[in-house]
């Protein structure tokens, strides 16, 4: 008797194990479906947010070709310098970072580039020569081209009928081959039939385009043992299992590029994380995990504090946070290293938390790893006081000046007094040079308004 009873509970407890496995893949499978609508959400609004801009930019083209107004042309390499730009952050939002576009790159950065250049001169009292407009022709010819591959594309994708699901998969920086999606096919037309200037069809070539080349040197070379142990030092969490490398970019250098090998780790609730760790010097390059996060609990300032608890254990003992933007359940913080007093902005951290329980979702040291070295920093000619003396008389300065290294428009390094301020209720921050007083750069702290879905 007493055995039968031990049976029964057996089966009883055997029973309640099913059920509870059984919800759990429920649940598990629930997560992902929500997470991969998100995504395809996300992604759609960023297609749609490049297809605008793209309008925008052939449209301001085609009026810079009729225009022979000084002020009109001003006006309108100032909008192109602006939809450019914006250009290339819906181009990074999207699931292409590992697909080789060099000629789609160079052409929304150069048309940022030649945009300020022009828009400089004319500024300046100078008008544009025949040189100047050739430039521009070219830079039409590849607008317009642009913008017609785009409509095609939102033709493709209208009414989700093709998912972007696949094409993540395709190009996650995990996967060390790519499979051919129809999104991912209409990319490469668009990369292959982008005119190119003159003399320039070789250099734009996929076999030649070349990743950023860190400016220092990241330490000896690491094997996969020792890169997959550098992120179980960089977690704070327990995992299931070790970290799997899924692949490897450039380990000789051929490329002449950030080398990286590629790893998923799984948390011990099943879900994936993404790593990047550098061949040279084994360091956490980026980090990547998708979870949903649909509770806000915790505030910025206990996430920020916490973000840069997080650095100091990985090796930045010094930061100062320059930015935080909440971003679907997340808060995203952005860091400048500090060096000499100097708040180095051109070698940028970011780091993401979820604000439900503040754990680890996203990191991005890139910047980091590819602009780091030792610089030669100038000493500042103006004061603090001084550079807050010459913003705008219709700022009210906020809060003390500090010093920071960032990039100008042309991608100079400047050092810079940065000034926070409001005017009414919008906060900016100010970039004063620390040499001459003349206004760099000002970035508002809410974010430019998004353009029309």
């Amino acid at each position: 008797m007493r055995s039968q009873k031990g049976q029964v509970w057996a089966y009883l407890l055997l029973g309640v194990a099913l059920v509870g496995a059984m919800g759990f893949g429920a649940y598990q499978t629930r997560l992902k479906n929500q997470y991969l609508r998100d995504a395809e959400n996300k992604y759609m609004a960023a297609f749609h947010k490049l297809k605008w801009t793209s309008e925008n930019i052939e449209e301001r083209t085609a009026k810079l070709m009729a225009t022979n107004d000084p002020q009109i042309q001003e006006s309108l390499l100032a909008d192109l310098r602006v939809f450019s730009a914006q250009a290339v952050e819906h181009m990074a939002t999207l699931p292409f970072t590992t697909m080789n576009t060099p000629r789609i790159t160079n052409f929304l950065n150069t048309l940022r580039a030649v945009s300020d250049e022009k828009h400089h001169k004319l500024s300046t009292g100078q008008v544009l020569d025949d040189n100047d407009w050739a430039q521009l022709t070219e830079l039409r010819k590849q607008a317009v081209f642009f913008e017609a591959e785009l409509s095609n594309m939102l033709g493709l994708l209208a009414n989700n009928m093709i998912p972007w699901r696949t094409t993540v998969q395709a190009t996650s920086p995990a996967q060390s081959g790519q499979a051919a999606t129809p999104i991912t096919r209409a990319v490469m037309t668009m990369e292959e039939g982008m005119p190119v200037p003159p003399g320039e069809e070789q250099a734009l070539a996929p076999e030649k385009a070349e990743l950023p080349r860190p400016r220092s040197d990241l330490g000896p070379r690491v094997d996969a043992a020792a890169a997959a142990e550098a992120i179980r030092r960089f977690l704070d969490m327990p995992l299931k299992g070790d970290p799997v490398q899924t692949g490897v970019y450039d380990p000789e250098d051929t490329q002449k590029g950030l080398s990286l090998y590629y790893f998923d780790a799984t948390k011990e609730n099943g879900l994936t994380m993404n790593f990047g760790v550098s061949v040279h010097g084994g360091h956490v390059v980026y980090m990547v995990d998708g979870r949903p996060v649909t509770d806000k609990r915790l505030q910025p300032p206990e996430l920020i504090q916490k973000a840069a608890d997080m650095l100091r254990r990985w090796g930045f003992p010094d930061v100062a946070h320059v930015s935080a933007v909440e971003n679907d359940g997340t808060l995203v913080m952005d860091f400048a290293p500090v060096v000499g007093g100097v708040a180095i902005h051109t070698d940028m951290i970011r780091v993401s938390l979820a604000m439900d329980n503040g754990e680890l979702v996203g990191y991005d040291a890139r910047p980091y790893w590819v602009n780091h070295y030792n610089r030669d920093l100038p000493t500042p000619k103006l004061t603090a006081a001084e550079a807050a003396a010459r913003t705008s008389p219709r700022l009210t300065v906020t809060g003390e000046p500090r010093l920071a290294l960032i990039a100008d428009p042309r991608g100079q390094e400047r050092l810079v007094w940065e000034v926070p301020g409001r005017v009414e209720d919008q906060y900016f921050r100010v970039f004063v040079d620390a040499a001459d007083g003349s206004e760099v750069d000002l970035v508002r702290a809410v974010g430019d308004p998004a353009p029309p879905q």
